[in-house]
């Protein structure tokens, strides 16, 4: 980890630099930078946040405005004006993934994740923290101790995304973390008054926070907004003997100054009030948040990779990079997060990590490489994402999506049957399809099958990890089942959209071994095969897997039809179902009239 130690004198920036604990040559440099320039980049940022929420809350409307170009010039233009030409060449060229602002508290209002080095955002190249002129905490060390986490929401009952977005929150980490190792707790509203959150607290690993906040002149006033106009103040909560690991504070403005001039006083910063109170990590938001589905979405995904044994750095710098690449281009979700405290903090260490290693879910793989009918639903999907279209569009595409998912997983298992000639009948014509419910019961039935035979499968990763994602996706059955017959009302989109991006996601990224699966129908004559992979299926004239010599013959015998190909496995199986031409494109799709349609559009009023 990089550390950079940032001293001001006067308008005289000092700069030290260590490379991991070793000094490096950039010590002792100085540039000189006035307040008036500082401020006048702050409020030009804090300017194009503003007109990015105007283009985010009223989506009708036609807005010509780059925000993100924006801030790549005035980011780089700062850049060069506060760091010395040495900074500038450590920064750009170092290898290090981690930087530690160490900075004077005069400097803690300047968003460091926003400067552009002339080829990236910082925060886009690196996991980010700052303390204010305050030491670096290790991680804790509790090889077998339970997590507690506690979770307050809108404790002012008028902040409704912030409700939804304590519940989801404890919802879905209820179902990923064992209560073997994760003991959650939620309060929200009304109940959660002084004297209860003081005596919650106190033994809490994380804190996550939902809510307003209070800003005084004096620092040790500051604190959460609770009912009744009454304020859990900092100093109160430093009296508690808190000895927190982590909060996450989703709120207003909850890691800004309380004034708006350059304040040589860290207390005056709402997190320093926190972090001095005895909490080693503290997140934290530069300017108001939208009360909406993205903090959300942010904070689940936040705390996803937390508890897959990732530091706090990484943990936001993951989310940061997902939200960069999948929200608006205009949103600056991503930009307006922040971590006091070391970016190598981790509150989960190896040994007692609680989920199973995972890697960055990429959505471009599966557009890009997943059976196409996967690949062309999760493309709408993200594409409306992406675009002005209501929570019931976005919705009806995440069902698609799910739908699509269970059509591949489905008939690749029940070909694996086929071919196995196992005694199971495969529903493969519109007499005798199945619902959504018994499809993936004769899955999981099959899968049980090959199990119990000690049969090696087509899929023989994936039928693991199916298993693993059992509940998931009974539960996805049983919502779509309710739709049906009580349809989901317009007010209760936006709650059940969130766990079901979440679900869809995660099972995806399960079961990320699907890019290794080609579907392809074989050429009558020659070896321009048509693919069904991707976003765009089309011919290809060449693929190497498909011609090695081991291959080769038995290949042969199924021209003409629909093949199954495993990249990593080299296994070849008939795919059981059909093909036929799109009229409005051209493109030829896989049918599965096994599988009854599901009807979306019914079940959303």
């Amino acid at each position: 980890m990089l550390s950079l130690i940032i001293d001001r004198v006067g308008n005289v920036n000092i700069f030290n630099l260590l490379d991991g604990n070793i000094p490096g040559e950039e010590s002792h440099i100085q540039s000189t930078i006035d307040d008036d320039l500082i401020l006048e980049y702050i409020q030009e940022v804090e300017r194009l946040v503003k007109v990015s929420q105007a283009v985010l809350s009223h989506p009708n409307q036609v807005v010509n405005a780059d925000i993100l170009q924006d801030l790549r010039i005035i980011g780089e233009t700062f850049f060069r004006q506060f760091f010395p030409e040495s900074i500038i060449q450590r920064l750009k060229n170092t290898q290090r993934k981690s930087i530690h602002f160490n900075i004077d508290p005069s400097l803690a209002l300047v968003p460091w994740e926003l400067l552009h080095d002339g080829h990236s955002f910082l925060s886009d190249r690196f996991r980010m923290g700052k303390t204010i002129r305050g030491g670096v905490h290790k991680s804790p060390h509790r090889p077998n101790q339970k997590i507690k986490m506690l979770i307050i929401a809108d404790p002012t009952e008028d902040l409704p995304g912030a409700q939804k977005e304590g519940e989801m929150l404890f919802s879905i980490l209820s179902q990923k973390v064992s209560s073997q190792t994760l003991e959650l707790e939620f309060i929200g509203g009304r109940q959660v008054t002084k004297l209860k959150l003081l005596s919650l607290i106190k033994d809490k690993h994380i804190i996550h926070y939902s809510g307003h906040l209070f800003f005084s002149e004096d620092p040790q006033e500051n604190g959460w907004l609770l009912s009744d106009e009454k304020v859990l103040k900092a100093r109160e909560i430093k009296s508690s003997g808190i000895s927190t690991d982590l909060v996450f504070s989703n709120a207003c403005m909850s890691a800004k100054s309380s004034g708006k001039k350059i304040n040589t006083d860290i207390l005056n910063q709402h997190a320093g009030a926190f972090l001095t109170a005895g909490i080693k990590s503290y997140i934290g938001t530069n300017w108001e948040i939208l009360d909406n589905e993205r903090t959300i979405d942010f904070a689940v995904r936040f705390y996803t990779h937390l508890f897959n044994k990732k530091s706090a750095g990484e943990s936001l710098f993951l989310a940061k990079e997902f939200a960069r690449l999948n929200y608006q281009s205009n949103d600056l979700t991503w930009a307006n997060y922040v971590l006091f405290g070391s970016p190598d903090f981790a509150l989960i260490s190896e040994q007692s990590a609680i989920l199973p290693t995972q890697k960055y879910f990429d959505p471009k793989v599966v557009c890009d490489k997943f059976p196409t009918p996967i690949a062309q639903a999760y493309y709408r999907y993200i594409s409306n994402q992406k675009s002005n279209v209501n929570e019931k569009e976005i919705l009806i595409s995440a069902i698609q999506v799910f739908e699509a998912f269970s059509q591949v997983v489905g008939m690749i298992v029940f070909s694996d049957v086929k071919y196995h000639s196992m005694n199971k009948t495969i529903p493969d014509n519109l007499d005798d399809a199945l619902d959504l419910r018994k499809w993936w019961e004769l899955v999981y039935s099959c899968i049980w099958e090959f199990q119990k035979l000690k049969i090696s499968t087509f899929l023989e990763g994936i039928s693991e990890r199916l298993n693993h994602q059992k509940e998931t996706i009974f539960k996805i059955v049983h919502w779509l089942e309710h739709w049906e017959e009580k349809p989901l009302h317009k007010e209760e989109f936006e709650s059940y959209l969130i766990i079901f991006q979440y679900f869809i996601d995660n099972l995806l990224f399960e079961l990320k071994d699907l890019e290794q699966i080609n579907i392809f129908l074989m050429a009558d004559s020659g070896q321009s095969h048509y693919f069904f992979r991707g976003n765009k299926p089309s011919f290809h004239f060449q693929h190497k897997d498909i011609h090695s010599e081991k291959l080769a013959s038995l290949l042969e015998q199924y021209r003409g039809n629909l093949i199954l190909l495993h990249e990593e496995k080299k296994r070849i199986i008939p795919f059981a179902t059909y093909f036929k031409e799109k009229k409005e494109s051209g493109e030829l799709g896989l049918v599965f009239n096994g599988l009854l349609p599901v009807l979306v559009e019914k079940s959303l009023s």
